[in-house]
């Protein structure tokens, strides 16, 4: 078990990774608790932590991140006099820590939060960050806030049950710290895919708490995408973006970014800012992983227009230009302004 500590703005955040980690929980006490957590998942573990406590179930899936759902979460709290001190408990993966999030940034102008994600891509990703959002007219997370969580607890015994479909999700997000922060990352992934993908318990400790920490920090830096380095994090998810909208959701966050990435790799190198063999280190790792690298892989149909409505109401436009993240080499990365229209350009090569 591994602890990373780091004070965000005006928040201290505490992220705790590995097997037995859940026993951080007893130290909520006596608070009142609500737990928000996916239909989905045995809720036992954490029941067994925190007997006492009010438990809301939601739906998994970008349909649940609506704002009705959001009120009823709220009316539950406010009919229990849930106050300021006490807590949020958001058991799950990325719609269920988002949608937990959100609203805890709101009720009572903020109640304590604790994310406890049960899906590789919440323990990398989703849980981590503040970033909380809902959508409004297919468009994801149009409505949102930062508010960082007091902890999140990433136990890898939820990982035992994981679908290898759903661990190669999450591996999507792992492979983008690699590339753009983390060369050490990449090397470990490169070496130990056999071992990851079998879910060898402290190989997937060590890209959980490399992946945490390379987020908690760029988090630190830039919390509220101000001073344009949070936008690393955006790598492959402009494309990846286009595509979930274009297929109405239907493609997966983890498969879309994952080609999204291969797309942005190939126009970073075509716009002369990645050095020649980025965007074959890319497709390397990718397909080493057993993760798409094509839009005919998803097997889905992508409407090429609500795709790229998608990429023009992206949140990290700039007038006619669009901030993006692009690889350098491995490991390092730069932020560029690229024309919106050369932007759409790439992406309907990509999404043809």
């Amino acid at each position: 078990m591994r602890e990373i500590f780091e004070n965000v703005c005006c928040s201290d955040v505490k992220i705790i990774v590995g097997e037995g980690s859940l026993s951080k929980l007893s130290e909520l006490g006596d608070n009142n608790v609500a737990v928000i957590y996916s239909k989905q998942i045995d809720i036992g573990k954490v029941m067994y932590y925190l007997p006492n406590a009010y438990y809301i179930p939601i739906n998994d899936g970008e349909e649940a991140k609506d704002l009705s759902n959001v009120i009823n979460i709220i009316r539950e709290l406010f009919n229990r006099n849930f106050d300021r001190g006490d807590y949020i408990v958001a058991v799950g993966g990325g719609t269920v820590t988002d949608v937990a999030g959100f609203v805890s940034s709101i009720y009572l102008r903020g109640i304590n939060l604790v994310n406890v994600p049960t899906t590789l891509l919440g323990m990398v990703d989703a849980a981590i960050g503040g970033k909380n959002g809902i959508n409004f007219n297919n468009i994801k997370n149009v409505i949102g806030t930062f508010y960082q969580p007091y902890m999140i607890i990433s136990d890898i015994s939820f990982l035992e049950t994981l679908s290898l479909e759903e661990l190669r999700k999450g591996l999507a997000e792992v492979i983008k710290y690699g590339l753009t922060l983390d060369k050490d990352l990449y090397d470990y992934l490169s070496l130990n895919n056999d071992k990851i993908l079998n879910k060898d318990k402290e190989s997937l400790e060590e890209i959980i708490y490399r992946s945490s920490l390379n987020k908690i920090r760029i988090v630190k830096e830039d919390e509220k995408e101000l001073k344009g380095i949070r936008i690393v994090l955006n790598f492959g998810h402009t494309i990846g973006h286009a595509i979930e909208a274009g297929s109405k959701f239907k493609v997966s966050h983890g498969y879309a970014i994952s080609v999204g990435m291969v797309c942005e790799a190939k126009m970073a190198e075509e716009l002369g800012y990645a050095e020649e063999g980025v965007v074959e280190d890319v497709l390397w790792l990718v397909q080493l992983y057993g993760l798409p690298y094509d839009i005919s892989q998803l097997n889905v149909n992508i409407n090429i227009n609500e795709a790229l409505k998608a990429i023009e109401m992206d949140k990290k436009h700039r007038g006619n230009l669009l901030l993006m993240p692009f690889p350098t080499r491995i490991g390092s990365w730069k932020k560029v302004e690229v024309p919106i229209e050369t932007v759409k350009g790439f992406a309907e090569q990509c999404l043809k």
